[in-house]
């Protein structure tokens, strides 16, 4: 593309953008309408509702943009804001207390409080070698830089599923299609977690793993675009719609995994193994009494802050389940003292015994200490089904019932008990 005036052409925009996103907020908790258009010249550039803010960066010194296709940037300083269009990388930096862009060796305007790139017509913007849609969104932070993603929703999801759902076919299109809705639910759910933060996400497994154009997949991207705009609600409100890879022929009661109030839709369901495909539907660990001593110190001596050294390991039992068959008390004895653990925490405390990198698959187990004939523990088998924290739905599970023929819709009120599944836009 050719640079107009040099390289970039700047043109004052009224309103400013600050003041379009406030008018976008409002229209995105009322309603999901049309939204007004920002002129630039004889260009349009469209916000689509409803969008979510991801944080991509959260501290760097230092941003470099590209863009697969010609962009348009929009620097705010004070009540002041000019657009510029483009189509070389830029770096943005921090500068007294501001931000300076510059495109190869040519700084762009004068200093910013706040910079907005945008891409044009159906191209996207790269940074850090991901592509993204929507735009991105530079503020300052501290001394360093935030890169937040301002993208539609349904756009976001394109760069969620495919890596949560990994290898599918066109067998898979339902259960695709219900955690594209889970997902989407989800993260509505979440629009007002981070209260005076300038996103309502972050792309990674805090909140959902979100990788870009770049993790886009056909088959991913029809299914979401055939549920566009549905999610799924518990008496009107939008459900936390957790869901695990393989619940191991049972999911469970969210308030015997963690220490989170008990939910109508979030209770333990047997799914007549509809997983039973997965890998991890069956699995065996086993630990000499060495390993499992060392696994302990470990785990103890992180979680107190301080260095701690434990006896021989003497017993290990399971004391109670959950109502999923996951255990929600265990204890485990040495010489001189008995130690307890329970809930989902169990998988940080054991980890695997091939790799002790890796937390345990699931919480839901059964351990067979084995003596010598002195009485002396030598070794622990684990065996256990399912991966994940088992609470809400299966993906395994939902894959499986959607290959026997059930719709996304019928997946989703199975293992979210007592919702329903609205459009929302």
């Amino acid at each position: 593309m050719a640079f107009l005036n040099k390289q970039f052409f700047p043109i004052t925009v009224r309103p400013t953008f600050r003041l379009l996103i406030g008018l976008i907020i409002v229209l995105l908790v009322w309603g999901c309408s049309a939204v007004p258009q920002l002129h630039e010249g004889e260009e349009l550039v469209n916000v689509r509702l409803p969008f979510v803010r991801i944080l991509v960066e959260n501290d760097t010194p230092e941003v470099n943009i590209s863009s697969h296709g010609s962009y348009s940037l929009e620097g705010l300083e004070g009540e002041k804001s000019s657009v510029y269009y483009a189509s070389h990388p830029i770096q943005i930096r921090p500068e007294h207390g501001m931000m300076s862009v510059s495109a190869k060796r040519d700084r762009i305007g004068g200093r910013f409080d706040e910079v907005l790139v945008m891409p044009r017509g159906k191209g996207y913007l790269e940074y850090n070698g991901k592509g993204f849609r929507g735009m991105l969104r530079i503020l300052r932070h501290g001394m360093n830089l935030r890169v937040i993603n301002v993208v539609h929703l349904d756009d976001y999801l394109k760069g969620v599923v495919p890596p949560e759902m990994g290898k599918v076919t066109s067998d898979d299109l339902e259960a695709i299609k219900a955690q594209a809705v889970a997902a989407r639910t989800y993260s509505m759910s979440r629009l007002s977690q981070y209260p005076g933060e300038p996103y309502d996400m972050r792309n990674d497994v805090t909140d959902q793993l979100y990788e870009g154009v770049e993790a886009e997949v056909p088959l991913v991207s029809e299914a979401i675009e055939a549920t566009r705009g549905y999610v799924i609600k518990f008496e009107d409100a939008f459900i936390t719609a957790y869901y695990h890879s393989t619940c191991g022929g049972y999911t469970d009661d969210i308030e015997e995994v963690w220490d989170k109030p008990a939910a109508p839709y979030l209770r333990a369901v047997d799914d007549s193994g509809a997983c039973d495909w997965s890998k991890y539907y069956r699995w065996h660990e086993s630990y000499t009494a060495q390993q499992l001593k060392m696994r302990l110190e470990q785990y103890l001596s992180a979680d107190r802050g301080r260095e701690v050294h434990l006896d021989d390991i003497t017993d290990i039992r399971i004391i109670s389940r959950t109502a999923g068959g996951r255990v929600a008390e265990m204890i485990v004895k040495t010489a001189s003292r008995t130690y307890t653990f329970g809930k989902d925490r169990i998988r940080w405390v054991f980890k695997r015994s091939s790799n002790p990198e890796l937390i345990l698959q699931s919480a839901r187990f059964n351990v067979e200490p084995v003596y010598d004939d002195s009485g002396r523990l030598v070794k622990v088998d684990f065996d256990g089904g399912g991966y994940g924290h088992g609470v809400g739905m299966c993906q395994c599970g939902a894959m499986g019932m959607a290959r026997k023929g059930r719709k996304f819709d019928q997946i989703l009120t199975f293992y979210y008990r007592h919702t329903n599944i609205v459009k929302l836009y």
